[in-house]
C-alpha cells in the first residue's frame, strides 16, 4: 500500500514539474520578472535589437507604454530620457532595449541578470581571435576598448579602473567576474586591464608577451573588476 502510494505521489510531482517547465517554454514570465514604461519625447518607442548595444541589427520596434522585462544586462551605455545608463533590458520573445528609455522605479537592475550576454561574446571573440599577437603589447587599455568597438574613451587602464571606482561600479578584488566585465590590474603607473570569459579566466595583452587567456588573479596586484563604460 505505501509503496503504491509513494508511486502515485511521485507521478503526481513528475505532471507537475512538466507542467511547470511547459508554461516557462511557454514564455510565461517567472516571478522574478520585472515591469517598466518606456516613455520617449517622441512617443515612437525604442528599437528592439539583438544584442545589448547599437551596433547590432534592429528586430522591432518596442512602443511608449508597460513593457515586461524577464532579465536585464549590462552593454553599451546609452543618454536617453531617463539618464545615461549601460543597463540593456531583455523583452521576452523579442530582443533587447536600452533602459535609457525605460522607468523602471530604479537606476539599477530590477530583474534577473540575463545568462546572454552578445556584446560580451563579440569581444571575447575579438581577443581569441588574435590570440598570440604582440600588435597591442603595452596598449592593454586600447585592446579592450577595441574588443568592445571603441577607441579613444580612457587613456590607461588605471584611468578606466579610477572611473569605475568614482562611479561606485567598481568590485574590488572579486575574482568572480561575469562574463565580458572589465578586470583590471595595478602593475605599473599605466595599470593593466583584460576581459573576463565568465569562468574565472580572462583575455588580456602581455600574457607571456602576447594577447592570452589565463586563470585569475595572473598577474600581481589585481584590483577587481567593473562594467565596461563605453
Amino acid at each position: 500500500m505505501r509503496t503504491a502510494l509513494m508511486r502515485i505521489t511521485a507521478r503526481l510531482t513528475a505532471i507537475t514539474l512538466l507542467s511547470g517547465a511547459a508554461l516557462v517554454g511557454a514564455g510565461v514570465l517567472p516571478a522574478s520578472a520585472a515591469t517598466g514604461t518606456v516613455d520617449t519625447d517622441s512617443n515612437t518607442g525604442v528599437a528592439i535589437r539583438s544584442g545589448n548595444a547599437t551596433s547590432f541589427g534592429t528586430v522591432g520596434n518596442q512602443p511608449d507604454g508597460p513593457v515586461e522585462i524577464d532579465c536585464q544586462i549590462y552593454g553599451e551605455p546609452v543618454t536617453g530620457k531617463f539618464g545615461r545608463s549601460l543597463i540593456w533590458d531583455h523583452i521576452p520573445g523579442k530582443g533587447f532595449i536600452t533602459d535609457a528609455y525605460v522607468n523602471t522605479g530604479s537606476s539599477g537592475l530590477v530583474a534577473p541578470l540575463c545568462t546572454s550576454n552578445p556584446r560580451a561574446d563579440k569581444s571575447i571573440a575579438w581577443y581569441a581571435a588574435r590570440s598570440g599577437s604582440t600588435a597591442y603589447q603595452g596598449l592593454c587599455e586600447m585592446a579592450a576598448e577595441n574588443s568592445y568597438g571603441k577607441t579613444g574613451i580612457w587613456a590607461s587602464a588605471i584611468a578606466d579602473w579610477n572611473d569605475a571606482v568614482a562611479r561606485g561600479a567598481a568590485h574590488r578584488g572579486d575574482l568572480n567576474p561575469p562574463k565580458g566585465a572589465l578586470v583590471f590590474w595595478n602593475i605599473s603607473a599605466y595599470g593593466h586591464v583584460g576581459v573576463a570569459k565568465g569562468d574565472g579566466t580572462f583575455w588580456a595583452t602581455s600574457v607571456s608577451g602576447a594577447i592570452g587567456t589565463r586563470a585569475l588573479p595572473y598577474f600581481n596586484n589585481y584590483l577587481g573588476w567593473a562594467w565596461p563604460n563605453f
